[in-house]
């Protein structure tokens, strides 16, 4: 029983808190556990350009030592090392929910060492501290390139700090390996890889899974993926560099030994890299055959996934797996919720009733009708509640990527979008639009994230100015947004870093815009069928050897058959 509440919506509700300066609590059983936290999104005070304050990153870090060093000694604070793409990233905290969810999130030490066969480094090169009960501090994140230090105060709402922290580790992966890291969702299918792009909302999670229903297909990554960029070598042997010496100087590092290879692939200079297994492979630039396709491998990010429960929706058959795992943010719905869903719950009930899934069908057929329609309602009812999900529960083990080395060879880029304004479908992309897409990075919502991915660690209002002064030029001079990028000399030193990586992407896949609206054509009577028929699509289009596909809302079934 709800002794009180906290309302977010007139649909949905939450229990407050004992205490109102608690940052988490125990929700409604559900699941494992449901945490409630205070923060249901990103902190309203967040800043990643502390390394250009004078002195504020030594205040902050101050704050820190000066916690950990009086109140720090009477709480329980828990310290944990992980491995992200053989990043070592410490995290200390005293949240008990952070706690959970970051051990469950990754891959620790051993566990690294027993999947992966590789031994971890033996320092963090990234720090994690999150805090709650820091006196003079806001509810805050802060980021610092310089020395690789997250810090978060009086927050733990854990999609955050796993953003902050996944865009921290991709600045150290592209500046000394040339390691891309996307804001994305994976799938194998006939063993080919699709990546999806997208903002949030726009159908990653729903297109990845939906696609699981296609034959010989493998899942990869939910929410974010790496990508390595593999040369072949004269021997046939594939490397992906990252680092160029010449003369016993560096002449390129990281992300910017790709150009140089282009660039200057007839001079003999001393490549080093990793092979697509991560051993290292010293060879000269005279060995790599310029002239073969750069490729795209794509790596799992994630030991156990951190996803919206409201996959239900889509996926009712999802339900049972997501009700064995810790949740976040899972609230309570009102009558008139459960009013204005009614059809998509009574339809949803139907198909757990159907599911061949004999763990599943035992598990329901204990509830009656009204409360299974109440436990997905809940799942569904706030898009930001979370699950950390074992995807080993979800699909057998032969049909998931387990092994965080083990990569899939990208053939297919979907950029995807949501914009009902709009009656196109599926179109190949030039590098031009491509590159546009990326740049302005318009979510549905209205708002823009550069390359889709609001985790990036970099200077956001510095980059935005940026693309809005070429954006002008591109309007004043009728050329192609990407052509006045190129034309520029002083870019931000992160967006250079992207798009380069983002170029060298284009070259390696065929890139698609995909618009998720297929609720608009008027033969598809709910979004079920949307959905179904838009995996139709993507699937046709990875098979198919057209080199430019355009197809609206009026004619795109004539594509799938």
């Amino acid at each position: 029983m709800l002794k009180a509440e906290e309302k977010t919506k007139d649909t949905f509700i939450y229990p407050v808190p004992s205490s109102p300066n608690s940052i988490e609590w125990a929700g409604t059983p559900m699941g494992k556990s449901n945490t409630i936290t205070k923060t249901k999104s990103r902190t309203t005070v967040y800043d990643k350009t502390i390394d250009e304050k004078p002195g504020r990153r030594e205040e902050l870090l101050n704050a820190v030592t000066n916690y950990l060093a009086t109140a720090g000694k009477k709480a329980d604070i828990f310290t944990h090392d992980v491995v992200i793409h053989g990043i070592r990233v410490r995290a200390l905290t005293n949240s008990p929910h952070l706690a959970e969810f970051w051990k469950e999130n990754w891959y620790g030490v051993p566990e690294w060492k027993q999947v992966t066969g590789h031994e971890a480094p033996a320092k963090p090169q990234v720090w994690v501290y999150a805090l709650g009960g820091v006196e003079g501090q806001d509810e805050a994140a802060y980021y610092s390139h310089i020395c690789n230090t997250i810090i978060f105060f009086n927050t733990a709402y854990y999609g955050q700090l796993k953003s902050w922290v996944l865009g921290a580790v991709g600045r150290v992966l592209a500046d000394d390996y040339g390691v891309h890291s996307i804001h994305g969702a994976c799938v194998e299918k006939d063993k080919k890889g699709v990546l999806y792009i997208a903002p949030t909302g726009t159908g990653k999670s729903t297109s990845s899974y939906g696609l699981m229903g296609f034959p010989n297909t493998r899942f990869h990554s939910d929410d974010w993926v790496y990508i390595r960029y593999a040369l072949t070598m004269k021997d046939g042997k594939k490397i992906c560099p990252n680092l160029i010496t010449a003369d016993g100087q560096i002449v390129a590092k990281g992300f910017r030994t790709f150009r140089w290879l282009e660039e200057n692939g007839k001079h003999d200079a001393q490549v080093k890299g990793l092979a697509l297994d991560n051993k290292v492979i010293e060879t000269t630039s005279s060995q790599i055959d310029m002239t073969k396709q750069v490729e795209a491998y794509a790596y799992v990010s994630e030991k156990v996934f951190y996803l919206r429960c409201n996959l239900v929706e889509s996926f009712p058959q999802s339900a049972y797996s997501i009700l064995q795992a810790n949740l976040e943010n899972v609230p309570d719905v009102t009558p008139e919720f459960m009013k204005e869903h009614e059809q998509t719950l009574v339809n949803n009930l139907k198909s757990i009733r159907e599911a061949k899934l004999d763990v599943q069908q035992k598990y329901f057929e204990k509830q009656d009708d009204t409360k299974v329609k109440d436990t997905l309602a809940r799942l569904f009812a706030f898009e930001n509640a979370r699950a950390m999900l074992d995807i080993t529960k979800v699909f057998e083990k032969n049909q998931i990527f387990i092994n965080p080395l083990e990569p899939v060879k990208l053939s297919s880029i979907m950029l995807l979008k949501r914009n009902f304004k709009e009656d196109d479908v599926l179109e190949t992309l030039t590098e031009d639009r491509f590159m546009e897409r990326l740049l302005i990075g318009e979510t549905p919502q209205g708002k823009r994230e550069v390359a889709y991915n609001g985790y990036r660690a970099v200077d956001e209002a510095k980059e935005f100015k940026f693309i809005e002064k070429i954006e002008k030029a591109s309007q004043a001079n009728k050329s192609p947004l990407y052509h006045m990028y190129l034309k520029e000399k002083e870019i931000p030193a992160t967006l250079v870093e992207e798009f380069e990586l983002f170029r060298v992407m284009f070259k390696s896949c065929t890139c698609f815009d995909l618009n998720t609206i297929l609720q608009k054509d008027t033969t598809i009577p709910d979004r079920r069928t949307a959905v179904e028929t838009t995996m139709k699509v993507i699937a046709k289009a990875m098979e198919s050897k057209t080199t430019n596909l355009k197809f609206n809302i009026s004619d795109y079934r004539s594509f799938i058959g």
